[in-house]
C-alpha cells in the first residue's frame, strides 16, 4: 500500500516536472512570438512611412508634370507668334524690294553640293545676303552655324533677318577680318567688285587658308546699276563669260549654269574647295 502510494506521488512529480517544462518551453514560444510581433510592426510602420513618402513623391511628381506642361504650351504658343511675325515681316519686306533678293537658278546645285561636302556644325558665312535666302535654305536642312555679311545695312530687322543669322556684319567683304570659315557663299557678289579686287579676295581667302570651301554664283555679261537706292548693287564686272571666268578665275570650278526666268540672262556657279 505503502509502496503504491510512493509509486504514484513519483508518477505525479514526474507528469509536475514535465508540465513544468512544457510550461517553460510555451512560455519562450510566446516570448519569440512577442518578439517577432514586435519586429512585424516595426515593418509595416516603416512599410506605411515609405508609402507615404512614395505618395508624397508622386504628388510631387504630378505638379512637376503639371508646370512642364504648362510651360510647354507656353514655349508652342511663343514660337508659333515668332514663326508668324517673321513670316509677316520678310513677306511685307520682300514684296516692298527693301533688299536684293538673288535668282532662283542655281540654288539646288548650291545646296546639293553644300548637302555633300558641308557638315552641319560647320562655320558658314554668307557674303551678300540680300534678302537671306541662303540663310533660309541652310537653316531648312538644320545647319547651325550661320553668319552674315552685308555693306548694306538697311531693313535687316524688317525682314526678320536678325533672326536668321548667327552673326551679322555690316561691312565691306574686302575690309572684313575674319579668321576661319569651313564655308564662304558668295551668292552674286564678284560682279559689285572690280576684277583686281575680286582676284586679291579670292587668292587671299585661299593661299592664307580662310576657308575650305567657296561657293559662287556670278551673271554673265549683265549690267546693273544702282537698285532700290543702294548704291553698291551696280556691276563691275558686267562682261563675265565662262571664257572670261576660266581666264581671271582658273581655280574656280564651273558646276552649274542656267537661264534666269527674269531677264533670260545666264547665270553661272562655281566652286573651290582644296581637293580640286
Amino acid at each position: 500500500m505503502i509502496k503504491r502510494m510512493i509509486k504514484n506521488q513519483i508518477r505525479k512529480t514526474g507528469m509536475v516536472k514535465e508540465l513544468e517544462m512544457e510550461k517553460e518551453n510555451l512560455r519562450g514560444q510566446v516570448v519569440d512570438l512577442e518578439k517577432d510581433n514586435v519586429s512585424l510592426r516595426g515593418q509595416v510602420v516603416d512599410l506605411e512611412k515609405d508609402n507615404v513618402s512614395l505618395r508624397g513623391q508622386v504628388v510631387d511628381l504630378e505638379k512637376d508634370n503639371v508646370s512642364l506642361g504648362g510651360q510647354v504650351v507656353d514655349l508652342e504658343n511663343v514660337n508659333e507668334k515668332l514663326v508668324f511675325e517673321r513670316s509677316q515681316m520678310v513677306g511685307f519686306s520682300l514684296k516692298k524690294n527693301l533688299r536684293g533678293v538673288s535668282a532662283d537658278e542655281g540654288k539646288l546645285s548650291v545646296l546639293k553640293y553644300i548637302l555633300e561636302n558641308i557638315k552641319k556644325d560647320a562655320k558658314i558665312l554668307d557674303v551678300g545676303f540680300g534678302a537671306g535666302i541662303y540663310g533660309k535654305i541652310l537653316r531648312a536642312f538644320y545647319y547651325q552655324n550661320i553668319d552674315g555679311l552685308d555693306v548694306y545695312g538697311e531693313n535687316i530687322a524688317e525682314m526678320g533677318l536678325d533672326k536668321i543669322y548667327d552673326n551679322i556684319f555690316i561691312e565691306n567683304i574686302l575690309d572684313f577680318d575674319f579668321d576661319f570659315y569651313d564655308l564662304i557663299i558668295m551668292g552674286d557678289v564678284l560682279e559689285h567688285i572690280d576684277l583686281k579686287e575680286s582676284k586679291n579676295l579670292l587668292s587671299g581667302f585661299i593661299n592664307n587658308n580662310k576657308c575650305d570651301h567657296i561657293i559662287i554664283s556670278i551673271p554673265y555679261e549683265y549690267e546693273q546699276n544702282e537698285v532700290y537706292g543702294n548704291k553698291h548693287e551696280k556691276h563691275l564686272q558686267s562682261e563675265v563669260t565662262a571664257e572670261y571666268m576660266e581666264k581671271h578665275y582658273p581655280y574656280l570650278k564651273l558646276i552649274d549654269s542656267g537661264i534666269m526666268a527674269h531677264c533670260g540672262g545666264i547665270i553661272a556657279t562655281y566652286i573651290w574647295n582644296k581637293k580640286i
